[in-house]
Protein backbone atom coordinates (compact mmCIF):
# COMPACT_ATOMS: atom_id res chain seq x y z
CA UNK A 1 0.00 0.00 0.00
CA UNK A 2 1.40 3.37 -0.90
CA UNK A 3 0.45 6.13 1.28
CA UNK A 4 3.14 8.61 -0.18
CA UNK A 5 1.67 8.89 -3.21
CA UNK A 6 3.89 9.18 -6.65
CA UNK A 7 4.60 11.29 -9.31
CA UNK A 8 5.24 15.12 -8.70
CA UNK A 9 6.71 14.61 -5.62
CA UNK A 10 9.51 12.17 -6.90
CA UNK A 11 11.11 14.41 -8.65
CA UNK A 12 10.53 17.43 -6.57
CA UNK A 13 12.49 15.35 -4.20
CA UNK A 14 15.48 13.80 -6.20
CA UNK A 15 16.26 17.84 -6.60
CA UNK A 16 15.53 19.03 -3.32
CA UNK A 17 17.87 16.32 -1.88
CA UNK A 18 20.54 17.46 -4.38
CA UNK A 19 20.22 21.04 -2.84
CA UNK A 20 20.47 19.49 0.69
CA UNK A 21 23.44 17.61 0.08
CA UNK A 22 25.17 20.47 -1.62
CA UNK A 23 23.97 23.17 1.07
CA UNK A 24 24.98 20.56 4.09
CA UNK A 25 28.27 19.39 2.49
CA UNK A 26 29.22 22.79 1.35
CA UNK A 27 29.42 23.95 5.16
CA UNK A 28 31.33 20.41 5.99
CA UNK A 29 33.72 22.00 3.79
CA UNK A 30 33.81 25.27 5.55
CA UNK A 31 34.71 23.62 9.07
CA UNK A 32 37.13 21.91 7.77
CA UNK A 33 38.51 24.77 5.97
CA UNK A 34 38.39 26.89 8.82
CA UNK A 35 39.34 24.53 11.49
CA UNK A 36 41.19 21.42 9.84
CA UNK A 37 38.90 18.92 11.27
CA UNK A 38 35.50 17.84 11.19
CA UNK A 39 35.17 17.32 14.90
CA UNK A 40 33.44 20.85 15.92
CA UNK A 41 30.50 20.25 12.96
CA UNK A 42 28.74 18.60 16.01
CA UNK A 43 28.14 22.20 17.43
CA UNK A 44 26.55 23.52 14.00
CA UNK A 45 24.29 20.54 12.71
CA UNK A 46 21.01 21.65 13.90
CA UNK A 47 20.84 25.02 12.54
CA UNK A 48 22.48 23.64 9.21
CA UNK A 49 20.13 20.95 8.90
CA UNK A 50 16.75 23.66 9.83
CA UNK A 51 18.89 25.92 7.54
CA UNK A 52 18.92 23.33 4.35
CA UNK A 53 15.06 22.45 4.84
CA UNK A 54 13.63 26.08 4.82
CA UNK A 55 15.54 26.40 1.92
CA UNK A 56 14.43 23.39 -0.15
CA UNK A 57 10.89 24.87 1.27
CA UNK A 58 11.27 28.11 -0.10
CA UNK A 59 12.39 26.77 -3.44
CA UNK A 60 9.83 24.73 -3.66
CA UNK A 61 7.04 27.09 -2.88
CA UNK A 62 8.71 29.39 -5.61
CA UNK A 63 8.32 26.61 -8.56
CA UNK A 64 12.42 26.46 -8.93
CA UNK A 65 11.92 22.55 -8.70
CA UNK A 66 8.86 22.46 -11.13
CA UNK A 67 10.32 24.05 -14.20
CA UNK A 68 8.59 21.56 -16.88
CA UNK A 69 5.61 23.16 -15.81
CA UNK A 70 6.18 26.61 -14.68
CA UNK A 71 8.98 27.36 -16.73
CA UNK A 72 10.33 31.40 -16.90
CA UNK A 73 11.17 33.36 -19.48
CA UNK A 74 14.68 33.49 -18.46
CA UNK A 75 17.32 31.93 -15.84
CA UNK A 76 17.91 35.10 -14.11
CA UNK A 77 14.05 35.35 -12.93
CA UNK A 78 14.67 31.72 -11.64
CA UNK A 79 18.04 32.88 -9.86
CA UNK A 80 16.42 35.98 -8.11
CA UNK A 81 14.15 33.33 -6.38
CA UNK A 82 16.90 30.92 -5.46
CA UNK A 83 18.79 33.96 -4.23
CA UNK A 84 15.94 34.96 -2.01
CA UNK A 85 15.68 31.43 -0.81
CA UNK A 86 18.89 31.08 -0.10
CA UNK A 87 18.94 34.20 1.97
CA UNK A 88 16.29 33.30 3.63
CA UNK A 89 17.72 29.92 4.29
CA UNK A 90 20.76 31.88 5.90
CA UNK A 91 18.50 33.67 8.57
CA UNK A 92 16.51 31.19 9.48
CA UNK A 93 20.24 29.54 10.44
CA UNK A 94 20.64 32.80 12.21
CA UNK A 95 17.28 32.87 14.33
CA UNK A 96 17.94 29.35 15.59
CA UNK A 97 21.44 30.45 16.67
CA UNK A 98 20.01 33.08 18.88
CA UNK A 99 17.40 30.53 20.27
CA UNK A 100 20.13 28.13 21.02
CA UNK A 101 23.42 29.61 21.70
CA UNK A 102 25.47 27.12 22.10
CA UNK A 103 24.76 26.01 18.43
CA UNK A 104 24.99 29.66 17.32
CA UNK A 105 26.92 29.95 14.10
CA UNK A 106 29.76 32.77 13.74
CA UNK A 107 29.53 34.96 10.69
CA UNK A 108 33.21 34.56 9.57
CA UNK A 109 32.23 30.25 9.89
CA UNK A 110 28.57 31.42 8.20
CA UNK A 111 30.17 33.54 5.49
CA UNK A 112 32.62 30.52 4.22
CA UNK A 113 29.70 28.18 4.06
CA UNK A 114 27.81 30.68 1.77
CA UNK A 115 30.97 31.27 -0.37
CA UNK A 116 31.07 27.66 -0.95
CA UNK A 117 27.29 26.45 -1.12
CA UNK A 118 25.70 29.30 -3.32
CA UNK A 119 28.02 28.82 -6.57
CA UNK A 120 27.28 25.04 -6.23
CA UNK A 121 23.52 25.50 -5.57
CA UNK A 122 23.24 28.07 -8.52
CA UNK A 123 24.81 25.49 -10.54
CA UNK A 124 22.76 22.77 -9.41
CA UNK A 125 19.66 25.22 -10.88
CA UNK A 126 21.48 25.78 -14.01
CA UNK A 127 21.06 22.33 -14.97
CA UNK A 128 18.15 21.82 -13.26
CA UNK A 129 16.37 24.91 -15.52
CA UNK A 130 18.60 23.64 -19.09
CA UNK A 131 17.76 20.10 -18.86
CA UNK A 132 14.96 19.90 -21.30
CA UNK A 133 16.87 22.09 -23.67
CA UNK A 134 19.98 19.66 -23.82
CA UNK A 135 18.64 16.50 -22.39
CA UNK A 136 15.02 15.77 -23.06
CA UNK A 137 13.18 12.59 -23.37
CA UNK A 138 13.27 11.11 -26.91
CA UNK A 139 10.16 9.56 -27.49
CA UNK A 140 8.82 7.51 -30.41
CA UNK A 141 4.97 7.51 -30.97
CA UNK A 142 3.30 4.57 -32.61
CA UNK A 143 0.73 5.75 -34.78
CA UNK A 144 -1.08 3.98 -37.28
CA UNK A 145 -5.13 4.78 -37.75
CA UNK A 146 -7.13 8.00 -38.20
CA UNK A 147 -6.83 8.33 -34.58
CA UNK A 148 -3.45 7.66 -33.60
CA UNK A 149 -2.63 10.00 -36.48
CA UNK A 150 -4.31 12.38 -34.85
CA UNK A 151 -2.87 12.19 -31.33
CA UNK A 152 0.49 12.16 -32.89
CA UNK A 153 -0.07 15.61 -34.72
CA UNK A 154 -1.11 16.40 -31.27
CA UNK A 155 1.40 15.70 -29.06
CA UNK A 156 3.89 17.36 -32.20
CA UNK A 157 2.19 20.59 -31.82
CA UNK A 158 1.33 20.69 -27.76
CA UNK A 159 4.98 18.72 -26.85
CA UNK A 160 5.20 18.96 -22.91
CA UNK A 161 8.69 20.84 -21.67
CA UNK A 162 10.87 18.57 -21.46
CA UNK A 163 10.02 15.68 -24.46
CA UNK A 164 11.08 15.92 -27.96
CA UNK A 165 9.07 13.71 -30.30
CA UNK A 166 12.10 11.76 -32.61
CA UNK A 167 9.07 10.47 -34.89
CA UNK A 168 6.50 7.81 -34.98
CA UNK A 169 6.53 4.02 -35.61
CA UNK A 170 3.74 1.46 -37.07
CA UNK A 171 2.49 -1.60 -36.12
CA UNK A 172 1.57 -3.20 -40.07
CA UNK A 173 2.60 -0.08 -42.11
CA UNK A 174 5.90 -0.64 -43.96
CA UNK A 175 5.94 1.77 -46.87
CA UNK A 176 5.41 5.68 -46.47
CA UNK A 177 7.53 8.44 -47.75
CA UNK A 178 6.79 10.39 -44.73
CA UNK A 179 10.53 11.70 -43.23
CA UNK A 180 9.39 10.96 -39.57
CA UNK A 181 8.14 7.71 -40.07
CA UNK A 182 10.90 5.50 -37.97
CA UNK A 183 9.77 2.31 -38.85
CA UNK A 184 7.76 -0.98 -37.64
CA UNK A 185 7.15 -1.41 -33.85
CA UNK A 186 8.91 -5.24 -34.39
CA UNK A 187 11.93 -3.18 -35.43
CA UNK A 188 11.90 -1.21 -31.96
CA UNK A 189 15.11 -2.27 -30.97
CA UNK A 190 17.17 -1.38 -34.12
CA UNK A 191 15.26 1.87 -34.01
CA UNK A 192 15.81 2.25 -29.93
CA UNK A 193 19.64 2.58 -31.10
CA UNK A 194 19.96 4.17 -34.55
CA UNK A 195 17.87 7.23 -33.15
CA UNK A 196 18.48 7.50 -29.77
CA UNK A 197 15.06 6.80 -28.39
CA UNK A 198 14.51 6.81 -24.66
CA UNK A 199 11.20 6.02 -24.57
CA UNK A 200 8.76 4.12 -26.88
CA UNK A 201 4.98 5.85 -26.74
CA UNK A 202 1.49 4.74 -27.04
CA UNK A 203 -2.54 5.60 -26.88
CA UNK A 204 -3.91 3.32 -24.57
CA UNK A 205 -6.46 1.60 -26.20
CA UNK A 206 -3.55 -0.12 -28.49
CA UNK A 207 -2.93 -2.34 -25.66
CA UNK A 208 -6.34 -4.48 -26.68
CA UNK A 209 -4.03 -4.87 -30.33
CA UNK A 210 -2.45 -8.30 -29.51
CA UNK A 211 0.58 -7.50 -32.09
CA UNK A 212 1.37 -4.16 -30.38
CA UNK A 213 0.91 -5.81 -26.78
CA UNK A 214 3.22 -8.50 -27.41
CA UNK A 215 5.87 -6.14 -28.75
CA UNK A 216 5.61 -3.79 -25.95
CA UNK A 217 5.70 -7.02 -23.54
CA UNK A 218 8.92 -7.83 -24.97
CA UNK A 219 10.17 -4.36 -24.80
CA UNK A 220 9.89 -3.88 -21.30
CA UNK A 221 11.16 -7.15 -20.16
CA UNK A 222 14.51 -6.19 -22.31
CA UNK A 223 14.76 -3.21 -19.50
CA UNK A 224 13.40 -0.18 -22.13
CA UNK A 225 10.40 2.13 -20.79
CA UNK A 226 7.02 1.69 -23.17
CA UNK A 227 3.91 3.88 -21.50
CA UNK A 228 0.90 5.61 -22.65
CA UNK A 229 0.41 8.83 -23.80
CA UNK A 230 -1.71 9.63 -20.38
CA UNK A 231 1.78 8.35 -18.49
CA UNK A 232 3.65 10.83 -20.40
CA UNK A 233 1.29 13.61 -19.52
CA UNK A 234 1.31 13.21 -15.87
CA UNK A 235 4.68 13.35 -15.71
CA UNK A 236 5.90 16.45 -17.38
CA UNK A 237 2.09 18.28 -17.73
CA UNK A 238 1.10 16.90 -13.82
CA UNK A 239 -2.49 16.61 -14.75
CA UNK A 240 -4.40 14.28 -16.84
CA UNK A 241 -5.67 16.03 -20.42
CA UNK A 242 -9.43 14.82 -20.32
CA UNK A 243 -9.85 13.16 -23.88
CA UNK A 244 -7.61 10.60 -22.65
CA UNK A 245 -9.23 9.72 -19.80
CA UNK A 246 -11.24 6.08 -19.86
CA UNK A 247 -12.48 3.76 -17.55
CA UNK A 248 -9.81 1.17 -17.45
CA UNK A 249 -7.13 4.25 -16.30
CA UNK A 250 -9.67 5.31 -13.36
CA UNK A 251 -10.05 1.52 -12.24
CA UNK A 252 -6.68 0.89 -12.11
CA UNK A 253 -5.19 4.20 -11.68
CA UNK A 254 -4.44 2.96 -8.36
CA UNK A 255 -3.89 -1.13 -7.41
CA UNK A 256 -3.53 -0.63 -3.69
CA UNK A 257 -6.17 0.58 -1.06
CA UNK A 258 -5.32 3.75 0.49
CA UNK A 259 -7.71 3.15 3.39
CA UNK A 260 -5.30 3.84 5.98
CA UNK A 261 -4.58 7.17 4.70
CA UNK A 262 -7.99 8.83 3.61
CA UNK A 263 -10.06 7.54 6.30
CA UNK A 264 -6.95 7.56 8.97
CA UNK A 265 -3.69 9.88 8.64
CA UNK A 266 -5.75 12.39 6.53
CA UNK A 267 -8.00 12.52 9.14
CA UNK A 268 -5.78 12.61 11.72
CA UNK A 269 -3.86 15.51 9.98
CA UNK A 270 -7.01 17.37 9.49
CA UNK A 271 -8.07 17.56 12.97
CA UNK A 272 -4.81 18.43 14.56
CA UNK A 273 -4.23 21.41 12.23
CA UNK A 274 -7.27 22.41 11.87
CA UNK A 275 -7.18 23.16 15.59
CA UNK A 276 -3.91 24.85 15.27
CA UNK A 277 -4.81 26.96 12.19
CA UNK A 278 -8.08 28.06 14.54
CA UNK A 279 -6.00 29.48 17.41
CA UNK A 280 -3.65 30.91 15.21
CA UNK A 281 -5.67 32.58 12.52
CA UNK A 282 -8.04 33.81 15.26
CA UNK A 283 -7.16 37.06 15.32
CA UNK A 284 -6.90 37.05 11.43
CA UNK A 285 -10.02 35.81 11.58
CA UNK A 286 -11.53 38.92 14.13
CA UNK A 287 -10.12 40.97 11.46
CA UNK A 288 -12.16 40.09 8.65
CA UNK A 289 -15.59 39.67 10.52
CA UNK A 290 -14.41 43.38 11.75
CA UNK A 291 -13.90 44.40 8.01
CA UNK A 292 -17.42 42.62 7.14
CA UNK A 293 -19.37 44.59 9.89
CA UNK A 294 -17.38 48.00 9.02
CA UNK A 295 -18.46 47.53 4.74
CA UNK A 296 -21.61 45.67 5.28
CA UNK A 297 -23.35 46.44 8.54
CA UNK A 298 -26.60 45.73 7.10
CA UNK A 299 -26.06 41.85 6.77
CA UNK A 300 -24.60 38.84 8.83
CA UNK A 301 -21.03 38.33 9.06
CA UNK A 302 -21.24 34.64 8.25
CA UNK A 303 -23.06 32.87 5.82
CA UNK A 304 -23.60 29.30 5.04
CA UNK A 305 -23.92 28.03 1.42
CA UNK A 306 -25.34 24.32 -0.16
CA UNK A 307 -22.02 22.52 -1.55
CA UNK A 308 -21.65 18.94 -2.52
CA UNK A 309 -19.16 16.59 -0.46
CA UNK A 310 -17.79 13.18 -0.83
CA UNK A 311 -20.33 10.44 -2.72
CA UNK A 312 -22.56 13.40 -3.47
CA UNK A 313 -23.61 14.04 -0.18
CA UNK A 314 -24.56 17.86 0.59
CA UNK A 315 -23.41 19.76 3.16
CA UNK A 316 -23.59 23.26 4.48
CA UNK A 317 -20.21 25.72 4.19
CA UNK A 318 -19.38 28.25 6.11
CA UNK A 319 -17.83 31.22 4.92
CA UNK A 320 -17.24 34.65 5.81
CA UNK A 321 -19.56 37.11 3.65
CA UNK A 322 -17.91 38.97 1.05
CA UNK A 323 -20.52 40.20 -0.89
CA UNK A 324 -23.82 42.54 -0.58
CA UNK A 325 -26.57 41.04 1.10
CA UNK A 326 -28.74 41.23 -2.32
CA UNK A 327 -25.82 40.08 -4.38
CA UNK A 328 -28.12 37.67 -6.23
CA UNK A 329 -31.85 38.82 -5.36
CA UNK A 330 -32.09 37.59 -9.48
CA UNK A 331 -30.82 34.31 -8.67
CA UNK A 332 -27.79 32.10 -8.62
CA UNK A 333 -24.28 33.14 -10.56
CA UNK A 334 -21.16 32.63 -10.75
CA UNK A 335 -18.95 35.19 -9.57
CA UNK A 336 -16.86 37.26 -11.59
CA UNK A 337 -13.22 37.00 -11.41
CA UNK A 338 -11.70 40.95 -12.01
CA UNK A 339 -14.03 43.59 -10.70
CA UNK A 340 -17.17 42.35 -8.80
CA UNK A 341 -19.81 44.50 -8.25
CA UNK A 342 -21.68 42.47 -5.51
CA UNK A 343 -18.58 42.39 -3.45
CA UNK A 344 -18.88 45.89 -1.15
CA UNK A 345 -15.25 47.28 -0.56
CA UNK A 346 -13.09 45.35 1.70
CA UNK A 347 -14.69 42.20 0.61
CA UNK A 348 -12.08 41.90 -2.23
CA UNK A 349 -9.32 42.38 0.22
CA UNK A 350 -10.92 39.10 1.94
CA UNK A 351 -10.97 37.10 -1.31
CA UNK A 352 -7.98 37.69 -2.24
CA UNK A 353 -6.43 36.36 0.84
CA UNK A 354 -8.40 33.90 1.17
CA UNK A 355 -9.67 35.36 4.86
CA UNK A 356 -13.27 34.30 3.99
CA UNK A 357 -12.06 30.77 3.85
CA UNK A 358 -11.02 30.53 7.38
CA UNK A 359 -14.55 29.49 8.56
CA UNK A 360 -14.30 26.41 6.94
CA UNK A 361 -12.30 25.03 9.29
CA UNK A 362 -15.05 24.36 10.94
CA UNK A 363 -16.45 21.96 8.26
CA UNK A 364 -12.83 20.19 8.06
CA UNK A 365 -13.35 19.31 11.77
CA UNK A 366 -16.86 17.90 11.47
CA UNK A 367 -15.76 16.19 8.71
CA UNK A 368 -17.31 17.15 5.57
CA UNK A 369 -14.26 18.36 4.24
CA UNK A 370 -10.39 17.89 4.62
CA UNK A 371 -7.79 20.51 4.22
CA UNK A 372 -6.55 18.59 0.51
CA UNK A 373 -9.08 17.83 -2.42
CA UNK A 374 -10.91 19.08 -5.02
CA UNK A 375 -13.11 22.17 -4.08
CA UNK A 376 -16.58 21.49 -3.34
CA UNK A 377 -18.89 22.79 -6.10
CA UNK A 378 -22.66 24.07 -5.36
CA UNK A 379 -25.29 20.96 -6.54
CA UNK A 380 -27.14 23.18 -8.97
CA UNK A 381 -23.68 23.85 -10.85
CA UNK A 382 -22.66 19.95 -10.51
CA UNK A 383 -25.61 18.60 -11.71
CA UNK A 384 -25.11 20.05 -15.42
CA UNK A 385 -21.59 20.26 -14.90
CA UNK A 386 -21.51 16.68 -14.85
CA UNK A 387 -23.68 16.27 -17.93
CA UNK A 388 -21.23 18.40 -19.93
CA UNK A 389 -18.01 16.96 -18.82
CA UNK A 390 -17.15 13.04 -18.87
CA UNK A 391 -16.01 11.54 -15.46
CA UNK A 392 -17.00 15.34 -13.40
CA UNK A 393 -18.51 12.90 -10.92
CA UNK A 394 -15.24 11.40 -9.92
CA UNK A 395 -14.16 14.61 -8.05
CA UNK A 396 -16.82 13.35 -5.41
CA UNK A 397 -14.96 9.96 -4.52
CA UNK A 398 -13.08 11.49 -2.23
CA UNK A 399 -13.36 14.76 0.69
CA UNK A 400 -13.61 17.73 -0.71
CA UNK A 401 -10.50 20.24 0.25
CA UNK A 402 -9.98 23.75 1.72
CA UNK A 403 -7.76 23.92 -1.00
CA UNK A 404 -6.33 21.29 -3.84
CA UNK A 405 -4.21 20.34 -6.81
CA UNK A 406 -6.34 22.35 -9.16
CA UNK A 407 -6.60 25.63 -6.72
CA UNK A 408 -2.61 25.90 -6.81
CA UNK A 409 -1.83 25.11 -10.27
CA UNK A 410 -5.16 26.54 -12.33
CA UNK A 411 -6.75 30.01 -12.14
CA UNK A 412 -10.51 30.53 -11.41
CA UNK A 413 -12.52 29.14 -13.87
CA UNK A 414 -14.56 31.17 -16.25
CA UNK A 415 -16.32 28.83 -18.70
CA UNK A 416 -16.63 24.86 -19.13
CA UNK A 417 -13.26 25.03 -20.73
CA UNK A 418 -12.01 26.14 -17.68
CA UNK A 419 -14.32 23.78 -15.54
CA UNK A 420 -12.54 20.96 -17.69
CA UNK A 421 -9.30 21.97 -17.05
CA UNK A 422 -9.57 22.08 -13.16
CA UNK A 423 -11.11 18.62 -13.67
CA UNK A 424 -7.80 17.41 -15.37
CA UNK A 425 -5.82 18.49 -12.22
CA UNK A 426 -8.56 16.96 -10.00
CA UNK A 427 -8.41 13.17 -11.82
CA UNK A 428 -4.19 13.55 -11.45
CA UNK A 429 -4.85 14.37 -7.48
CA UNK A 430 -7.16 11.34 -7.08
CA UNK A 431 -4.43 9.06 -8.53
CA UNK A 432 -1.44 10.62 -7.17
CA UNK A 433 -2.82 11.40 -3.56
CA UNK A 434 -0.79 10.59 -0.52
CA UNK A 435 1.63 12.34 2.57
CA UNK A 436 4.13 14.15 0.46
CA UNK A 437 1.88 15.58 -2.22
CA UNK A 438 -0.71 16.86 0.10
CA UNK A 439 2.10 18.70 1.82
CA UNK A 440 3.58 19.64 -1.60
CA UNK A 441 -0.02 21.12 -2.19
CA UNK A 442 0.03 22.98 1.56
CA UNK A 443 3.38 25.15 0.14
CA UNK A 444 1.71 25.62 -2.54
CA UNK A 445 -1.35 27.19 -1.48
CA UNK A 446 1.69 29.45 0.95
CA UNK A 447 2.59 30.76 -2.58
CA UNK A 448 -0.80 31.19 -3.93
CA UNK A 449 -2.20 32.60 -1.16
CA UNK A 450 0.50 35.13 -0.62
CA UNK A 451 0.75 36.13 -4.52
CA UNK A 452 -3.06 37.07 -4.23
CA UNK A 453 -4.40 34.16 -6.60
CA UNK A 454 -3.17 33.02 -9.72
CA UNK A 455 -3.10 34.57 -13.37
CA UNK A 456 -4.27 33.86 -16.43
CA UNK A 457 -1.71 33.03 -19.22
CA UNK A 458 -1.67 32.66 -22.90
CA UNK A 459 0.12 29.47 -22.43
CA UNK A 460 -1.53 26.28 -24.17
CA UNK A 461 -2.79 23.32 -23.05
CA UNK A 462 -1.94 19.51 -24.31
CA UNK A 463 -5.87 19.00 -25.00
CA UNK A 464 -8.77 17.99 -27.57
CA UNK A 465 -12.76 18.86 -27.53
CA UNK A 466 -14.45 15.83 -25.46
CA UNK A 467 -17.91 14.98 -26.23
CA UNK A 468 -20.04 15.27 -23.22
CA UNK A 469 -21.71 12.70 -21.82
CA UNK A 470 -25.48 11.75 -21.49
CA UNK A 471 -27.24 14.74 -19.79
CA UNK A 472 -28.10 13.50 -16.45
CA UNK A 473 -31.18 15.82 -15.70
CA UNK A 474 -32.70 16.27 -19.11
CA UNK A 475 -34.12 19.64 -18.05
CA UNK A 476 -30.91 20.99 -17.13
CA UNK A 477 -30.16 23.93 -19.34
CA UNK A 478 -26.69 26.27 -19.80
CA UNK A 479 -25.22 27.13 -16.81
CA UNK A 480 -25.40 30.82 -18.04
CA UNK A 481 -25.16 32.47 -21.13
CA UNK A 482 -21.61 34.06 -20.19
CA UNK A 483 -20.44 30.72 -19.01
CA UNK A 484 -20.24 29.11 -22.76
CA UNK A 485 -18.08 31.70 -23.72
CA UNK A 486 -14.47 32.17 -23.89
CA UNK A 487 -14.27 35.12 -22.33
CA UNK A 488 -12.51 34.85 -18.44
CA UNK A 489 -15.32 36.78 -16.69
CA UNK A 490 -16.73 34.27 -14.17
CA UNK A 491 -15.20 32.33 -11.10
CA UNK A 492 -16.44 29.06 -10.20
CA UNK A 493 -15.37 28.96 -6.59
CA UNK A 494 -16.68 31.19 -4.41
CA UNK A 495 -20.30 32.14 -5.59
CA UNK A 496 -22.14 33.71 -2.43
CA UNK A 497 -25.82 33.52 -2.46
CA UNK A 498 -28.15 36.44 -1.72
CA UNK A 499 -30.21 35.09 1.51
CA UNK A 500 -26.90 34.17 3.08
CA UNK A 501 -27.38 33.68 6.79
Amino acid sequence: MNIFGSGLWISVASRALRDVVLFVGAYFLANYVRFSTFWRIDDYVLPIIVGATALISVNYIFGTYSVESNRRSFFVHHFILLGFSFLLALVVMTLVGYLSFDQRIGRGFMALGSVFSFPLLVINHWLIYHKQSFAPERIAFVAESEDELEEYRRIQEMCPKGVQVVGRLGIRQTNTEEPDFLGRLKNARKIIRAHRINRIVFSEHLLEDEDARLQFRRLRYLGFPCSGITAVCEKYLHYVPLHLVCMNWLLHSENASRNLYFSKLKRLFDILTSVVLLILSAPILLLGMAMVRFFSPEGSVFYQQERVGRFGKKFMIYKLRSMRTDAEKAGAVWSTVGHDPRVFPGGAFLRRYRIDEIPQLINILRGEMSFVGPRPERPEFVTQLASKLPYYQERHMIQPGLTGWAQVCYPYGASIDDSKCKLEYDLYYLKHAGIIFDALILLDTVRVVLGGGLKHTKSSRYSASVEPPPALDEEAGEITKDLSSDKPTLEVQTPELSNAK
